[in-house]
């Protein structure tokens, strides 16, 4: 977990935001960390695919040449910076009251959010160009997992909310995208409405259909969980 961010998230919260008043101090300062270090984990996640997306844009506007140390270190902190100001928008700076008294640190906060919205479309935003790596990118099967990817109707989110109840937000959002995809590339995808009990083979390739993507997203959501995992690995390091 990122001080920095703990000292963020406190001050969020405690000069903006507001902490119930029948918290003790020790379950304050247990929220602050929890909070702290949850956003740390998506800072996390994101960066590491942002960092990849933009050193790839710098080789790619450098005629494929390999950014030196410095300048690897530069756009790794950058994507960095850029990921840490969208999460913090989104999980914290969002949550302070709109009726709060103006002051000029909330005038940078706002600030913040505005550069985020606009960070965030250039985030999500497929570049123009029919440069071959582009088009690539565009055909990849697995470009659910990158920023290449599309938004999932909300059929389709509807869906996978019913099919998989038990799951987790980040499983829910990662069968979206990959579901999204499937249907852009016409594979085969789990049936949207209940399957009537009769139809034994459609249930059969239903079942096999759902569990093949059940494996997929598992296998994701343990690869981010090692990237992060190494990544907050080496920030402590860094740090001590």
């Amino acid at each position: 977990m990122s001080e920095q961010i703990r000292q963020i998230v406190a001050r969020t919260w405690r000069e903006h935001i507001g902490v119930p008043q029948e918290w003790s101090s020790e379950q304050t300062e247990e929220f602050f960390t929890e909070e702290a270090t949850r956003m740390a984990d998506r800072i996390a996640r994101m960066q590491a695919e942002a960092q990849l997306v933009v050193i790839r844009q710098w080789r790619n506007a450098h005629h494929g040449n390999q950014p030196d140390y410095l300048t690897q270190v530069g756009l790794i902190n950058s994507a960095r910076a850029q990921c840490q100001e969208i999460v913090l928008s989104e999980e914290l700076y969002e949550q302070i009251p709109e009726d709060s008294e103006n002051s000029e640190e909330e005038d940078e906060l706002q600030a913040a959010w505005e550069a985020q919205v606009e960070r965030e479309q250039w985030f999500r935003r497929l570049p123009e160009g029919d440069e071959p790596w582009k088009v690539a990118a565009r055909a990849n099967p697995d470009r659910w997992k990158t920023v290449y990817r599309s938004d999932p109707t909300e059929e389709i989110v509807d869906a996978v909310a019913a099919l998989w109840p038990e799951r987790t937000p980040r499983f829910h959002l990662y069968m979206e995208l990959l579901w999204q995809s499937r249907v852009e590339d016409d594979k085969p995808v789990p049936a949207m409405e209940p399957v009537a009990r009769t139809q034994l083979r459609a249930r059969r390739a239903n079942a096999a259909v759902m569990g093949e993507m059940t494996q997929v997203v598992d296998a994701e959501e343990r690869r981010r969980d090692q990237e992060s995992a190494e990544i907050l690995a080496e920030d402590r390091s860094r740090m001590s």
